[in-house]
């Protein structure tokens, strides 16, 4: 645990920063220079993702609403595209990779913006075979389906002459202390968006899924007295 967090923060470190840094920096290969496109970068996987990208050394473009711009150019955003009124194919051109938080229909749009050989690696869309193989360490049952299923999304890949990857995170306690270490030396900030009891739970989800939050909703399993 990260020394200047306190536990609320810390909770919500693992998961999104986890798979922040395992997509960036080992399935992106972002270094410096490198240019890469990350929709949603206001919410909980994306705040993360911003700060490590430019850690990495990359030029980071993003999408946010009015009200999340600040956060993001704070975090260190280069472009931020206002995705409220504008389409960011329009805006957003000959990215290296690009990180989709969204999956959808701005999935299959960021195959576009990408140069060719360029790589979209995905946290919402659907698994592939590498999945089965490189993430779950999985057989070729399992491969066979996830190609079968990710077969449309693949295509579209090859189509603009990209690379697709679906991630799973996978658990590591050495990444962890690495994470620890950048939140310590102030390179790297955790942003919750609020804190709330396990009997309001509901109301965390209902405002997750209202897709308004602005970096973590963390939940307290007990009250601190």
């Amino acid at each position: 645990m990260p020394e200047t967090l306190d536990f609320d923060a810390a909770a919500g470190v693992p998961l999104a920063g986890l798979t922040a840094l395992q997509a960036l920096r080992d399935e992106l290969g972002l270094k410096s220079g490198s240019r890469v496109f990350i929709p949603g970068g206001a919410g909980g996987v994306g705040t993360f993702a911003i700060q490590i990208a430019k850690a990495l050394g990359a030029h980071v473009t993003t999408t946010a609403s009015p009200r999340g711009r600040a956060l993001v150019e704070r975090l260190g955003a280069d472009v931020v595209v206002d995705y409220t009124t504008q389409h960011f194919e329009d805006h957003v051109r000959q990215m290296d990779g690009v990180f989709d938080l969204l999956g959808g229909e701005t999935l299959e749009r960021s195959f576009g913006v990408v140069k060719p050989g360029g790589t979209v690696v995905s946290v919402a869309g659907l698994p592939e075979p590498t999945t089965a193989r490189k993430d779950l360490d999985r057989g070729a049952l399992l491969a066979t389906l996830f190609w079968f299923a990710s077969f449309g999304i693949r295509r579209e890949a090859k189509r603009h002459g990209a690379r697709y990857r679906y991630l799973f995170m996978h658990p590591s306690g050495a990444e962890l202390s690495e994470l620890a270490r950048m939140i310590d030396g102030g390179r790297l900030e955790p942003v919750v968006d609020r804190v709330l009891p396990f009997d309001a739970i509901e109301d965390a989800f209902a405002h997750l899924e209202g897709g308004h939050a602005k970096g973590k909703v963390v939940v307290r399993m007990v009250d601190r007295q």
